[in-house]
């Protein structure tokens, strides 16, 4: 063969193959999209029925010994699985931990918000020169909190112990 024709034939296998490539990409996405599109909730309840009765027809605890020759694979899942829920568990504490932490930056400035609108409003009362609210006393300040109640009788235990917790 000469030249010429080798390279001619190499440029049509190429274009062959962009073609079938293209193809290839444009089917691929219709049936991504037929498959994700014939998930139906019934069709995905019964998937995991049958699914579920084939596992349970199958006896997995029989043939984990037949293949490990003893509970040591069992074991092994089980002690992975407390692991894998330490490990939720831990990460569910942190979210836990910035949720208070994002709480408490909320009711600061909820705080400052309600102690600039005291300032607000008292700066409004004396321009405005309202006597009624003179003979009414002192206003409660936004900014403080409630005494503590003083107990005449000692907490429950329940109580001792969270106040106990939360020092």
């Amino acid at each position: 063969m000469r030249f010429d024709a080798i390279r001619r034939r190499v440029e049509r296998s190429e274009q062959l193959l962009e073609g079938r490539a293209l193809q290839t990409g444009t089917r691929m996405s219709a049936l991504k999209a037929t498959w994700l599109e014939s998930w139906t909730p019934t069709r995905i309840i019964l998937a995991g029925l049958a699914a579920g009765f084939l596992v349970g027809r199958s006896d997995p605890a029989k043939a984990m010994q037949r293949l490990a020759g003893g509970g040591r694979w069992l074991q092994l899942v089980g002690t992975l699985s407390g692991l894998l829920a330490s490990l939720q568990a831990s990460v569910a504490t942190a979210s836990a931990g910035k949720a208070v932490d994002h709480a408490d930056e909320a009711a600061d400035q909820a705080a400052d918000a309600a102690v600039a609108a005291q300032a607000v409003a008292d700066d409004a009362a004396a321009v405005a020169g309202d006597d009624s609210n003179a003979n009414a006393g002192p206003r409660p300040r936004a900014d403080r909190r409630r005494p503590d109640q003083s107990w005449t009788t000692p907490p429950a235990p329940a109580e001792a112990a969270t106040e106990i917790s939360e020092r």
